[in-house]
């Protein structure tokens, strides 16, 4: 029993330093702050990191080094399981999208910088206050039917032509109400998170948070 439970442990050691070896800068950075890939507590959850591509995020940039994996505190990671489980047993096969998870804080600078003095500025924390991403604390979702394509929820910056996005920004400033579907949505989404402990961001549809910011700096430090 020892010999075999010492073979597991070595296995078990060696596919994380496979893993670690493999993983990019960022990923490393995540790993060594003790953080998790969600995935391992709930494969279930579908990722598609919008700051990985930069056809997919209002900057145009890659910031994640093509990381395919989202990475959260395992408390919250937990907390998304949760949320996930709530969903699939009030929509049986629709599931979370994780399109932004944790974020290192010079990541969040280099965006704040493109979007200081934009419109759009309010949508990126400022870093010297460090986010909650930055933590490793929230997370920006929305959700995906069972042939695994994204509900309408109306306005984000995700995944849109630059035009599509100042367009629909827009709209929205200008009053154009919701359609009924993406207010349904939207309700579907809020009401899941929350009910799994998340906490909403009121002009963010797609983020949030797994404490309050107070708690979140008396128990982790920013990720640098």
């Amino acid at each position: 029993m020892r010999k075999s439970a010492f073979i597991l442990l070595f296995i078990t050691a060696f596919i994380c330093t496979i893993s670690i070896a493999q993983a990019n800068d960022i990923e490393r950075q995540f790993i060594d702050e003790g953080l998790i890939d969600v995935n391992s507590i709930d494969d279930s959850i579908k990722v598609d990191l919008v700051n990985s591509n930069p056809q997919n995020n209002y900057f145009r940039e890659n910031y994640y080094g093509g990381l395919s994996k989202a990475y959260l505190r395992s408390e919250v990671a937990i907390k998304l399981s949760k949320a996930q489980k709530i969903l699939q047993q009030n929509e049986p096969g629709y599931s979370l999208l994780i399109l932004d998870a944790a974020r290192p804080r010079h990541v969040s600078i280099l965006m704040f910088e493109k979007m200081k003095g934009t419109r759009f500025e309010k949508y990126v924390a400022n870093p010297e206050k460090g986010s909650m991403h930055n933590y490793g604390v929230s997370v920006d979702v929305s959700i995906v039917d069972k042939a695994g394509r994204e509900i309408d929820m109306g306005y984000s910056p995700f995944r849109k032509s630059t035009v599509e996005i100042y367009w629909n920004y827009l709209k929205s400033k200008l009053g154009f109400k919701l359609t009924g579907e993406q207010e349904k949505n939207r309700k579907l989404l809020n009401r899941t998170m929350v009910s799994a402990g998340f906490i909403p961001l009121a002009f963010e549809w797609w983020h949030f948070d797994g404490m309050t910011k107070a708690e979140a700096g008396k128990r982790y430090k920013v990720i640098e």
